[in-house]
């Protein structure tokens, strides 16, 4: 654990007035142990999903493939959502169909909840679920604010209850290959990462199956986050994976800027930048008007440059100009990574780790305290976007 994280935990304690309540200073708070120890090996665990978007379609789809996990119930606010999902559920019983949080949490036997409704909803919904007794998988992000986060990691803490958070990547074999790349390679300590995230505009609405007069939430600013939150979460995750370190300060431009898009107030494009404890930089930068042009995501470190996209990762190194050569600097390297793609092979993995979590076997990955850091960058960069001013991350709480 790096002397970054202890810190961050002290500050966090420190901040949020949770220190009584069964933290230990430098230690993850127990948030991210396991559920139970007491379950029998290969034992199976149902949960209900709420939230029956287009989201739940991919999550539904990997449920499929975890044996040890069945889906008992979907709940959404549209009835027919839930009977459009439960035509993709291809193995257990018939799951109950609901449209109000309460009954969800009422079903006797229900090992958990997952939650994949709107970004503004989570808190709540994961709050309700940890008090009534159900571990949670929640899509990121874990919420929109740090104070909001550090709310739910007290209820955590207090109910004893597993909570993991969407953040697939941390399960993906591409992704975990550019984590051994960077560790085991001599490249040095990391200095820099260059980040992109461009696609097209949110699904139209005829996608999302609502009701023709349903206002679509990823286009409002308070309900969704905007391009940072709906987006950018994914790889910032990783890029906190990869720098191993404290987020300190966050600077931003974003808003509105492609008005051929729907109308909205939500932020279409961004471009962050932090400044982490270790001293390194990550530069972010996203949109939702790309027409099929292809960016890298990369790191750059003292003796060697890292590069992912398009299935391949690039290792290259090197020497600042002026010194002299090292003799024993390592050829170029090209890793295919055709075996998995971006994204599904971790919405599979994660679900397996989270099977794994309820038979006690393994711990929250990422828990919510790892979630909580990207939520700081998030909502610094919404803010410094708005104030127009760098944002101590320490503000938030």
């Amino acid at each position: 654990m790096t002397n970054e994280h202890n810190l961050s935990r002290r500050r966090f304690l420190g901040a949020s007035g949770l220190a009584g309540a069964g933290f230990m200073l430098g230690v993850r708070p127990s948030v991210a142990q396991p559920a139970s120890t007491e379950q029998p090996a290969g034992k199976k665990f149902t949960i209900g999903i709420i939230g029956c978007g287009n989201r739940s379609k991919a999550l539904i789809s990997a449920l499929n493939h975890v044996p040890e996990l069945e889906i008992a119930a979907l709940c959404d606010i549209v009835p027919h959502k839930t009977h459009q999902r439960a035509q993709l559920i291809k193995t257990g019983d018939k799951p109950e169909h609901l449209t109000q949080l309460d009954d969800l949490l009422r079903i006797d036997g229900l090992d958990a909840i997952g939650v994949v409704t709107p970004n503004d909803t989570h808190k709540d919904i994961v709050i309700a679920s940890l008090e009534a007794g159900k571990h949670v998988f929640c899509e990121k992000p874990l919420a929109l604010t740090v104070a909001d986060c550090n709310e739910i990691i007290g209820v955590a803490d207090r109910t004893r209850k597993a909570l993991q958070i969407g953040h697939q990547r941390r399960h993906s074999g591409e992704y975990r290959a550019l984590i051994e790349a960077i560790r085991s390679r001599p490249i040095g300590k990391i200095l820099q990462s260059s980040l992109y995230d461009f696609r097209g505009d949110w699904r139209v609405p005829e996608a999302d199956e609502y009701p023709e007069d349903t206002p679509y939430w990823r286009l409002s600013q308070q309900r969704s986050g905007g391009v940072v939150y709906e987006m950018g979460a994914h790889i910032i995750d990783v890029n906190n994976w990869v720098f191993d370190s404290e987020p300190l300060s966050v600077v931003s431009l974003q808003g509105v800027n492609n008005f051929s898009l729907r109308r909205r107030d939500s932020a279409d494009h961004a471009g962050v930048l932090v400044y982490y404890a270790s001293g390194a930089l990550m530069n972010y930068g996203g949109n939702l008007y790309n027409y099929g042009s292809v960016a890298l995501d990369t790191f750059f470190g003292v003796n060697g440059t890292v590069q992912m996209g398009s299935g391949r990762l690039s290792i290259r190194y090197g020497s600042a100009p002026g010194f002299p050569k090292p003799s024993d600097l390592p050829q170029p390297e090209e890793i295919s990574l055709t075996a998995g793609n971006r994204e599904g092979d971790g919405v599979v993995e994660q679900f397996r780790h989270f099977a794994k979590v309820l038979d006690g076997k393994e711990k929250p990955s990422p828990d919510a305290f790892v979630s909580r850091q990207t939520v700081q960058i998030m909502e610094a960069s919404v803010r410094s976007a708005r104030e127009r001013r760098v944002i101590d991350v320490r503000e938030l709480g």
